[in-house]
């Protein structure tokens, strides 16, 4: 806004109007801005506005000198040096106010930020919204230096020394603020999170917030390098059949079962496995149409994709499809009545709800199958995926079947890649001694051409 107030042929080109055009001059603490006021008739005016701890305060400085200004009227620089003058005087007046009990009714703090925003959070995604309050709870909200700062005070620094305690590099230890150290990816899902609430909470404030706390908050909360791959969870094909057959047994009427086996299959998300329908099955082409997942932030839904699958799939499927109506969620799972102290029995099938609801029945799989420790459902992602490259399918095709990005593929699954085109080239490979299969392939031109020849005579 300064290149359009800074000088007196630009501020002839603005249009009147009662609210000024403001500039911000100082970032510091102060939140001083400058405002250009331009009446209809009168020549435009000087205004200084100071924000502190959510409180406002605006006054006049003098007028313009624009055309036809009075005497002693005030240029762009020397509005710049009043300004900031003024704002140094009220800065301690407006805090001395506060701290007696006259300052702003709604002062805003990083806690009443994250409040909001978790409020919010779960009001669009329960379950994604019980995690981010959670997770904002545990490492913002019990460590009362960064939770109990105002707003207006809160800068880059105060952001940074939290985020040293997280990490056990503050001078109290990260015990005091009574949280645990977060790896770099957990830091950074953290850090999305608070920035997140710190942001609405200005967009909700902004007229009683300093204008540079956007920048603070963008410092502070930026995102640590990772530069540790996650861990992949690998399965092989026998241990993929083990943990499906597993599942099978868990259940007699296989809900679970059919679950386990789709995922396997696929290599799907669970939030895409939920929202499969009776009709995105084709048994007649042999595949399933895999609705897209909830990842980013596109408009409109994402197109189903088609994904193959097994003649032996399908059959075991065949009880999750067969006469059932069209738009009935496809995976099923029992809901459980209470008896009484530690009794419980099936009441009704519904549809798939939170991930975390399976977790007891997938580590029932894992100890059954003999899987690895700690083995997780998302591995069937990762070795579906591994799979495919190893199949020799493009890198697209294999994005495209599992919701992701060729991108993601080659940052996650690099070495596969490699592994695969050399496979590939290894094929093509010259071979010093008599080869039979590239022997046929430079035959097989003459041998065409001699049908060719006899075939015109």
């Amino acid at each position: 806004m300064m290149g359009e107030v800074d000088t007196v042929a630009k501020r002839a080109k603005l249009a009147p109007r009662k609210n000024p055009y403001w500039v911000g001059i100082s970032g510091g603490r102060g939140g001083v801005s400058l405002g250009y006021r331009k009446g209809a008739r009168s020549p435009g005016a000087w205004v200084a506005k100071i924000v502190v701890n959510g409180g406002r305060l605006e006054e006049k400085l003098g007028p313009t000198d624009d055309a036809g200004a009075p005497a002693g009227a005030l240029s762009y620089k020397a509005a710049v040096v009043a300004a900031l003058e003024w704002g140094a005087r009220q800065y301690a007046a407006i805090e001395a106010r506060q701290e007696a009990g006259g300052g702003s009714s709604g002062q805003h703090t990083v806690r009443s930020a994250v409040e909001a925003y978790a409020k919010a959070r779960t009001r669009r995604s329960g379950c994604n919204g019980k995690i981010a309050e959670g997770r904002l709870a545990k490492h913002v909200l019990s460590d009362q230096k960064i939770a109990d700062i105002p707003l207006a005070r809160l800068h880059a620094g105060a952001i940074l020394e939290w985020r040293a305690r997280l990490r056990g590099a503050g001078a109290d230890g990260p015990e005091e603020a009574g949280a645990a150290r977060l790896a770099p990816s957990g830091a950074n899902r953290l850090m999305n999170d608070l920035r997140a609430a710190l942001n609405a909470a200005y967009e909700a404030h902004r007229r009683e917030l300093p204008a540079h706390l956007p920048a603070e908050i963008r410092i502070g909360t930026r995102a640590e390098p990772v530069t540790e791959q996650a861990r992949q969870q690998l399965l092989t094909d026998d241990m993929v059949r083990a943990a499906v057959e597993a599942a099978f047994e868990i259940e007699e009427d296989g809900h679970f079962g059919r679950l386990v086996m789709i995922a396997a299959a696929t290599g799907a998300r669970y939030s895409q496995l939920g929202a499969l329908r009776v009709a995105h099955v084709q048994p007649a082409l042999s595949r399933v149409l895999m609705p897209g997942s909830k990842k980013g932030r596109a408009p409109a839904a994402k197109a189903p994709v088609a994904v193959p699958l097994a003649s032996d799939v399908l059959e075991r499927l065949a009880p999750a499809f067969e006469g059932r109506a069209a738009d009935e969620p496809l995976l099923m799972r029992w809901a459980y009545r209470n008896l009484g102290p530690f009794k419980w029995e099936k009441d009704r099938l519904r549809a798939l709800g939170p991930a975390y609801e399976i977790d007891k029945q997938w580590a029932e799989v894992v100890r059954r199958a003999r899987l690895p420790a700690g083995t997780i459902m998302y591995a069937f992602r990762h070795s579906s995926i591994v799979r495919g490259l190893r199949a020799g399918l493009p890198v697209r095709l294999v994005a495209s079947l599992h919701d992701t990005s060729t991108a993601m593929i080659e940052k996650h699954y690099a070495a596969f890649i490699v592994d695969m085109t050399e496979d590939l080239a290894r094929r093509a490979a010259l071979a010093l001694r008599n080869n039979s299969n590239l022997e046929a392939v430079f035959t097989a031109p003459k041998a065409r051409l001699s049908f060719s020849q006899k075939t015109e005579s």
